[in-house]
């Protein structure tokens, strides 16, 4: 007879994304043992594969969740939003405060995938063009009298996220600039930005 899941089945599930992404993050997916992630969630190996059936099932649904998670609040905070610029300042902070808040979950999103296998790698990835695409349209939305072809347009939202990404490997909470004032810096910058470009014609 199969093992009935118990009620926080799903909570416990999320549980050990959480503490595996502390050691995966710290010490490196190659490094990080079964064992490790067990004893950094206080329960027996043997109860993870209650929960997740190998390690690389882990990384794969502690990526996965992460990027969904991501996109879903990033669609819900621009969806609130009535302009174009409200959209990418709503954008940005999700961004920003998510990274900050999570830097180890963070690490494995931005490091580790190369650890996945392909089909979890596509999954991960039709997950992210989500959020990609989701700039794609704001930028076209931004400057609606400018005609960009795709490539022009996706390399400004990669632009973007190269201001973004990489937030939680160098940013200080403790420091004096506040999460609300470096995502209106990042914006402001990437909009001004925009400006320049088409004042020069850069993104014909």
């Amino acid at each position: 007879m199969a093992r009935t899941k118990s009620l926080d089945y799903e909570d416990r599930k999320k549980d050990i994304l959480r503490a595996a992404a502390v050691l995966f993050a710290r010490q490196g997916y190659n490094e990080t043992l079964l064992e490790h992630i067990a004893e950094q969630c206080g329960i027996k190996k043997s109860s993870l594969y209650h929960y997740h059936r190998s390690k690389h099932a882990i990384l794969h649904g502690l990526i996965k969740w992460k990027v969904e998670d991501l996109a879903w609040k990033v669609e819900a905070a621009v969806e609130t939003e009535d302009t174009a610029e409200k959209k990418l300042h709503a954008m940005t902070a999700t961004l920003v405060n998510e990274y900050i808040r999570s830097p180890d979950e963070v690490t494995v999103l931005m490091t580790l995938p190369r650890h996945l296998n392909k089909t979890a790698m596509l999954q991960v990835a039709d997950i992210q063009h989500r959020i990609i695409n989701r700039l794609v349209l704001l930028v076209q939305d931004l400057r609606p009298d400018i005609e960009f072809s795709r490539k022009k347009v996706t390399a400004l939202a990669m632009l973007y996220f190269g201001m973004t990404n990489w937030i939680h490997a160098w940013y200080k909470p403790s420091g004096s600039i506040k999460p609300a004032e470096l995502s209106s810096m990042i914006a402001e910058v990437f909009l001004r930005g925009l400006d320049g470009l088409a004042a020069e014609n850069l993104v014909k």
